[in-house]
């Protein structure tokens, strides 16, 4: 990184030469930060414009008369090699070039600034967890904690919605019951339509019980092995490009799956049919998971990549239950 020295073009235009994707993305939200901090407002019109090597940003209202068009030029793909502002209003010239660079020289050196808080989730008000609680993350009744990393109030807020619902996709695949947050029209729908519901033996198809349906969602347990990987998903620096694995992927269409599986047992008279999105959300979870069991082959006949996806998929239901393979066939 450079030291964010003025470059020839304009007052206001900082050169930061810039590496990686990921110090761009971390210069850039510990920017917004510092200049929040700075100008004690920083509000937002975001209206992103790609010209050439240039993308711009939007206006950015730092006081009651002040605002500043920003632009951002790239030399690679990712990489910002500087950054303009033009500002436009009331301000004095020589002060808030100062400020500006000072904010500039501050960003460049985000890890001086980033702090780790620890956010909290209210859960569907059908849903409460029996206690569990890692470094990272906590759980108890309808309350979930993560661990999340910002630079300040409004950045942590946002890393905190980036995170929280992907540790709710993990419950969802660990306790087979679809997790979301409160106020969600999952939400409203259960309240609306707690209807009785039927445990049936598998073995015998014989009626065993009866239950409420939103008891189902009651007193939950997170498994061990599942608390250990929400742990280690949450330690692992925010990538960018690629922040989720093929079982974070997958785990998010199983989720999907499972939203959808519910919602179609429930006369909602709303038109998605989710029977059908259920499936398919199933089906491209497990294709997603078979991704690292076979190298692709390369066609004789044409060269492109042939990635088996139906071979692979089969092989993995039958490892599960043997027959299940032409089941899984037939979607």
């Amino acid at each position: 990184m450079e030291d964010g020295s003025l470059m020839n073009g304009g007052d206001f235009l900082f050169g930061v030469g810039l590496k990686s994707n990921k110090e761009t993305n971390d210069f850039l939200r510990c920017l917004w930060a510092r200049m929040a901090a700075t100008f004690g407002k920083l509000a937002w019109q975001y209206s992103p414009l790609r010209i050439g090597n240039t993308i711009i940003v939007g206006i950015a209202c730092i006081g009651e008369n002040t605002h500043l068009n920003i632009k951002l030029t790239y030399k690679q793909k990712g990489c910002v090699a500087s950054i303009d502002f033009d500002p436009e209003g009331t301000y004095d010239h020589d002060t808030l070039h100062r400020q500006l660079k000072k904010c500039v020289k501050e960003a460049l050196l985000p890890e001086k600034y980033i702090r780790k808080v620890f956010g909290k989730g209210k859960l569907d008000k059908c849903i409460s967890f029996q206690k569990k609680s890692r470094k990272n993350f906590s759980i108890e009744g309808d309350t979930i904690t993560i661990k999340v990393l910002g630079y300040d109030d409004e950045d942590c807020a946002t890393m905190f919605q980036a995170q929280i619902h992907q540790v709710c996709n993990f419950l969802t695949f660990d306790t087979l019951r679809y997790i979301t947050l409160s106020n969600t029209l999952t939400e409203e729908i259960r309240q609306n339509h707690n209807f009785i519901t039927r445990l049936i033996d598998s073995k015998t198809g014989e009626v065993t019980g009866e239950v409420e349906k939103n008891k189902m969602y009651q007193n939950l347990v997170v498994s061990d092995r599942m608390a250990d990987y929400i742990d280690s998903y949450l330690d692992r620096p925010y990538g960018y490009e690629e922040h989720f694995s093929n079982f974070d992927k997958s785990v998010q269409l199983f989720a999907q799956g499972v939203r959808n599986e519910e919602l179609s047992g429930i006369a909602t008279g709303l038109p998605e049919p989710y029977a059908e999105q259920a499936n398919v959300a199933y089906m491209s979870a497990l294709e997603i998971i078979t991704l690292g069991d076979k190298e692709p082959e390369t066609c004789k006949c044409c060269g492109q990549m042939r990635y088996s996806i139906a071979r692979r998929v089969t092989d993995l239901a039958n490892a599960a239950i043997e027959g299940w393979g032409e089941f899984v066939k037939g979607y």
